[in-house]
């Protein structure tokens, strides 16, 4: 009985912080379609508005459980994809794993394109029309819209979109999308 009792205590210790680290997500995950630093700039903006999130670049289905909204930041990184060893075709299907699920849970979807007309060319582009056309919401720096992809896409689809003209503006724009949740 004394053995139970201990091993129970024991146990107990083990699994308290983990239960306490899972109470403790923030309810705005922040990631990236593409493995950019883009997102870790919106994490960044984002804190600074006073939003509270939590920052995965390789954020799964699993990790949208008890989140109001999840941040996806479109933009590839051939750096980022080598240093997280990971390929084209595997984010796109983390990404549609993430938007699927998301979308069954309830969860909101922003999709925020903050790297200009760079990030709208080449391996960049397939996560910009991965992400766009089922986000709830799109916030894109203007210089990332100057073929008007993102307005067709958001008067196709219905979809709010915000146009930013600094980079600093992301971060409170973002804020009042997720109050609007």
């Amino acid at each position: 009985m004394m053995f139970t009792a201990r091993l129970a205590f024991a146990v107990a210790l083990v699994l308290a912080p983990v239960a306490a680290l899972a109470q403790d997500k923030a309810a705005v995950l922040v990631t990236s379609s593409g493995q950019a630093l883009d997102a870790f700039t919106v994490k960044t903006l984002l804190g600074r508005a006073g939003v509270a999130n939590d920052y995965d670049p390789h954020a799964t289905a699993a990790d949208l459980d008890g989140r109001a909204a999840v941040v996806i930041a479109v933009g590839a990184s051939v750096k980022g994809f080598g240093a997280a060893g990971i390929t084209t075709e595997t984010e796109i299907e983390r990404t549609t794993a993430l938007i699927d699920t998301a979308k069954a849970a309830g969860v909101k979807i922003i999709g925020v394109h903050i790297g200009g007309a760079e990030r709208r060319q080449g391996l960049s582009e397939q996560f910009v029309q991965l992400v766009a056309p089922r986000a709830d919401s799109l916030v894109v720096w203007k210089t990332g819209n100057a073929d008007g992809y993102f307005d067709t896409v958001a008067a196709e689809k219905s979809i709010p979109l915000t146009q930013i003209d600094k980079l600093t503006e992301v971060g409170p724009v973002l804020a009042g999308e997720v109050a609007a949740q």
